[in-house]
């Protein structure tokens, strides 16, 4: 029996260390091409995977992928909608394989662009976009944590004369528990007026969380006028709840 076990161990030691080698050597671009078919067979938009893709394996799973660009609507003048230098997914590992949920502790996004527009014919806006039928169902994703490095988002609604364009950037949360608060910068033309904007209000995330307040430290100018808004909203979405301090100035 122990002349039998030794060439088993011997064995199980090799397919041990081709699996690790399989693993550090494999080529992870294969799946750039699948990845993008599957995207565009759902959302009827390209996903372009310009730079490497990598997974780094493990209980958290690390997903990067360089030089992403998704393609806007047809009747939209850029062909882009969204693009970043990298994006960056953690993924819990066993809750994926075993439970078929996705918990996602982190997303972090180098230098994304996101571009929004309202239909001028009145149709559907660009961000609105049909994933086709989940005929397996499933649990929505949990996302837990987003941090922007060097963001920027423009909004545009031409039939409204409202032109956005600011920064965006993550700070660490000073309430422990709480997602990273965004950094805002910029300004545009809120139905024609010229204006600016400046502060900060928490991670988009939080607006999932409907029994929670939604901070804001919003400050703005047009002119020589001036206004602070500083406060909370516990139902923003539906623009109720409002729990804010409002100065005006000039």
């Amino acid at each position: 029996q122990l002349t039998a076990s030794r060439p088993l161990r011997i064995t199980a030691l090799v397919v041990f260390v081709a699996i690790v080698l399989l693993v550090l050597l494999w080529d992870w671009n294969w799946f750039k091409g699948p990845v993008e078919r599957l995207v565009e067979a759902r959302t009827g938009r390209a996903l372009v995977i310009g730079g490497d893709l990598d997974v780094d394996l493990g209980r958290i799973t690390t997903v990067r992928a360089d030089a992403l660009r998704f393609a806007n609507a047809d009747w939209c003048d850029s062909e882009t909608m969204a693009s970043a230098d990298r994006a960056e997914i953690r993924i819990e590992t066993f809750p994926l394989l075993f439970k078929r949920e996705v918990r996602v502790p982190e997303i972090r996004l180098v230098k994304p662009i996101l571009r929004l527009e309202t239909n001028p014919e009145g149709g559907a806006a660009n961000w609105d976009i049909d994933f086709g039928n989940d005929e397996e169902g499933g649990t929505p994703a949990q996302v837990r944590g987003l941090w922007v490095d060097a963001g920027h988002l423009r909004y545009l609604d031409v039939p409204g004369r409202t032109d956005l364009d600011v920064r965006l950037s993550s700070r660490e949360s000073a309430e422990p528990g709480r997602a990273p608060a965004i950094t805002i910068e910029g300004g545009g033309h809120w139905t024609g007026n010229e204006f600016t904007l400046e502060g900060v209000v928490e991670s988009l995330l939080a607006l999932q969380e409907t029994d929670k307040p939604y901070r804001i430290d919003l400050r703005a100018r047009a002119g020589s006028t001036r206004a602070h808004v500083r406060g909370s909203l516990m139902a923003p979405l539906q623009l109720q709840d409002f729990d804010v301090q409002f100065a005006l100035s000039g």
